[in-house]
């Protein structure tokens, strides 16, 4: 059986040689305001802003019909053969066929009765436009006359409304085409919250168009799906525009190619904003775009300018290590898959369409792998995030900054304790404390107001304050609606629950905050010690059940994840979070980690808890809506995996640390449970493995959008590979197999280029002898800024 793909680590790529994947497997494209994604096989959506108010183009994602609509093309031959670049839609068997993702764009290649293409999609940096680049050539002695089409579905712009409404809707849009332009162009006047942004939409190309279409109907025809739709059989796009109806954007162009003569033609799908506003100088920004874009040389300079936007983000971490699936892993798609989560945070796969927005834990989480590649972008979306914070310290859950709608407004135990994180984050990699002065305004109480503003000390204080304020029967944090572990929540149905998970993360916030406090010679630094001893002396009060740690407290007080209970006896993160935070002893850090790995470990990775609750039917009344092994309810949960293995760094076990880290890669855990089982891209973190308690063991779920890449990025390249960055300068504590006999590390850090030769003649596995830069030896495992005296090259030896 043919290989379904394989990776090109050179070009960073993954060359997919077969179509019929188990699910798609999906490539984002984006300039960071207009976005796409694409599969193998052509399928996907684009967006503009906002894939709620914003959405371009259609996909049904409940993937059946499976991943359709997308971005067509269609090649017709004289003999009435039709074929696709991308396989989908038509699904003619082709002569050569293959799909390339590579960051920010696609590649499909294919050839079909001596006529060869290329098509490549992607977002150029300096247009809201999606390119469709198509290269043809005939590798025949004789010319061929063919018709290339190209052809899209068109979404009402604002999917909640579609979704609901949509057949009213559709009574209140167009598309016509424009002769000058040579475009298809569409325009919905429908009711939307972002009324003002309404965006013109056109597709064009930069060759002669002979027919269009700007209706699905007539493109597709009766009974008909895009695999074989009536007007590329009939030869004709049948120029026909709608008033209302179902709007598709579709051109044809009439091709003749001599043999060995390259030809290249390019589809532009793209918008001008503000159309309900001013439809002219949305025409005139149109125009400007189609001119510039016509020529070749442009959109060629586009694609090289959008490889160095990814070429200097990778260049800020980049290593050498024995383990090829690691480095390929660490180097490569950890990075492009926390850009992802970066821009979309949970919202929007093949099946997620986009209603989510901004979560608050999440987006604090995404940004600490941005923190230390581009401290300008995660500061930023830092001080998004502090304008969604209450005066009394708590924050939304939920916020849409692109939708221009309310946030959702639930309180939980965790939200504001992840800003000291970021804070911290932040702070470590620039070192530039005057940001702690920054004005920000807090929310009203309607949260459709500020509140005034306070500085970004003070609003880092509000958090703690806000959990100082809101402490149960055990001294420990109450759990609200739920901590990060959202189940959690039904032990709390009275609002007396208690969360050891937020305590332990309370405790790493107050060390984060009295680490700044002391540099910053901040007066709140004897309160925060303070706060921090209550919170140490109260775990270790409570939360110790005999070999682990407990996961909290129900309204009865009654301890949760403990040996006495039926189902939940452990929980993962109290077992890490408990050596993150360095709470009780050593012994008990290193009990509680070893009942995770008795008790939890399988070969697809550590189980969130275990054993499961009992689901609907099989219990009089459920705590859980999961069922069992699956969600956070007994599955593989790779997000809480990611702190076991920054756990088992802390305490210096190596061969454990990595074996959770290299079982959970994509291409390994593939392998173990088997491509058809797995299903999810070889090259994207899950959020979720199925458990072993449930039927559909091994089923990856939740890909791209999770909070298992940034952090996974964080644990490869500070914990395991040991180049952390901290208040105080940039801590170098590997943590590797005994058998490296050493590795490399390439880190951008302060205007300076490291460049780390980490030498491990002892086969150690942790602890560090010497370090010297530029051949000058230091003292410790620290590297201070003010030891880095130029913006350079600095070469820096480490001895284990």
């Amino acid at each position: 059986m043919k290989e379904y793909f394989i990776f090109n680590d050179q070009q960073r790529s993954i060359s997919i040689h077969r179509h019929d994947t188990p699910q798609p497997w999906i490539n984002y494209l984006s300039n960071g305001n207009f976005h796409a994604f694409v599969s193998q096989a052509g399928g996907g959506f684009a967006w503009w802003k906002t894939p709620v108010f914003m959405r371009l183009t259609r996909y049904r994602q409940y993937n059946l019909p499976i991943d359709s609509p997308g971005f067509y093309i269609y090649i017709k031959h004289n003999d009435g053969t039709v074929w696709s670049p991308t396989f989908r839609p038509c699904e003619t068997t082709l002569d050569s066929w293959n799909a390339c993702h590579q960051p920010g764009k696609s590649t499909f290649i294919a050839e079909k009765n001596g006529i060869k293409a290329k098509l490549t999609l992607f977002v150029p940096p300096d247009y809201d436009v999606l390119l469709w680049d198509l290269e043809l050539i005939n590798d025949n002695d004789s010319k061929e006359e063919i018709d290339v089409f190209a052809y899209v579905e068109h979404s009402q712009l604002n999917w909640q409304n579609e979704s609901s409404w949509g057949y009213y809707t559709k009574l209140q849009l167009k598309t016509w085409f424009d002769q000058q332009a040579q475009c298809v162009n569409y325009l919905c006047h429908a009711d939307n919250p972002r009324q003002n942004d309404v965006p013109l939409v056109y597709l064009a190309c930069n060759q002669k168009v002979h027919s269009y279409s700007g209706s699905r109907d007539h493109f597709i025809g009766d009974y008909r799906t895009e695999r074989n739709p009536i007007a590329v059989e009939h030869g004709h796009c049948g120029n026909n525009v709608i008033q209302c109806g179902e709007p598709a954007s579709a051109l044809q162009s009439k091709l003749s190619l001599a043999p060995s003569d390259p030809c290249r033609i390019t589809y532009i799908l793209g918008i001008a904003p503000a159309a309900l506003i001013d439809f002219k100088q949305a025409e005139i920004k149109r125009d400007r775009i189609l001119t510039e874009l016509q020529q070749s040389k442009n959109i060629d300079a586009q694609e090289i300018k959008l490889d160095g936007w990814w070429k200097t983000h990778f260049n800020a971490y980049q290593c050498e290590i024995p383990d090829a699936s690691a480095k390929r892993q660490i180097n490569t798609w950890n990075v492009i898959n926390s850009v992802n989560t970066a821009r979309y945070s949970r919202s929007v796969n093949t099946v997620a369409p986009g209603i989510r927005g901004v979560g608050f834990r999440d987006s604090c989480q995404d940004m600490l792998a941005i923190a230390y590649r581009r401290p300008d972008w995660a500061t930023k979306m830092f001080k998004f995030l502090l304008s969604q914070q209450f005066r009394d310290g708590h924050t939304v859950h939920y916020a849409y900054p692109e939708e221009h709608q309310p946030p959702t407004l639930s309180v939980h135990s965790d939200n504001h304790l992840w800003l000291p994180l970021l804070a911290n984050a932040i702070l470590s990699e620039t070192g530039d404390f005057s940001l702690l002065n920054k004005k920000i305004c807090y929310l009203a109480d309607d949260a459709k107001q500020t509140a005034g503003e306070g500085n970004i000390w003070e609003h880092l204080l509000a958090a703690i304050h806000f959990t100082e304020n809101n402490l149960g029967k055990h001294k420990i944090p109450l759990t609200f609606h739920s901590d990060w572990n959202d189940i959690i929540g039904r032990f709390n149905r009275h609002g007396k629950g208690e969360t050891t998970f937020a305590a332990m993360q309370y405790v790493l916030c107050l060390r984060y905050m009295i680490a700044i406090a002391k540099i910053d010679n901040r007066p709140e630094l004897g309160w925060l010690q303070q706060c921090l001893a209550n919170q140490i002396t109260a775990l270790n009060n409570c939360a110790w059940d005999g070999k682990w740690w407990r996961r909290g407290f129900d309204d009865n007080g009654t301890p949760v994840g403990s040996n006495a209970t039926e189902c939940g006896k452990i929980f993962l993160n109290p077992q890490s979070w408990a050596v993150i935070s360095q709470i009780g002893e050593r012994e008990q850090q290193q009990s509680g980690m070893n009942a995770a790995n008795r008790m939890l470990n399988t070969e697809l990775g550590l189980k969130i808890l275990s054993p499961s609750f009992a689901s609907w039917n099989d219990a009089g009344e459920a705590q859980v809506g999961y069922g069992p092994g699956c969600g956070e309810n007994g599955a593989i949960f790779c997000h809480a995996n990611t702190w076991a293995i920054i756990a088992e760094t802390m305490l210096g076990n190596a061969d454990r640390a990595w074996q959770y880290f290299t079982q959970l890669i994509p291409t390994n855990a593939m392998k173990t449970a088997g491509i058809e089982h797995y299903r999810a891209e070889p090259y994207a973190w899950v959020s979720n493995i199925v458990g072993a308690e449930n039927s559909r063991s091994g089923w990856a779920n939740v890909e791209q959008i999770t909070g298992t890449a940034p952090w996974m990025d964080v644990v490869s390249t500070q914990y395991l590979l040991g180049i952390r960055p901290t208040l105080n300068g940039l801590l170098i504590d590997p943590c590797i197999p005994a058998d490296w006999n050493g590795f490399t590390v390439q880190r951008r850090y302060r205007g300076a280029m490291l460049q780390f030769s980490i030498q491990n003649q002892s086969f150690s596995n942790k602890g560090i002898k010497q370090i010297t830069l530029d051949g000058r030896a230091i003292a410790g495992n620290l590297i201070k800024p003010e030891q880095i005296a130029k913006k350079g090259i600095i070469k820096v030896t480490v001895t284990m």
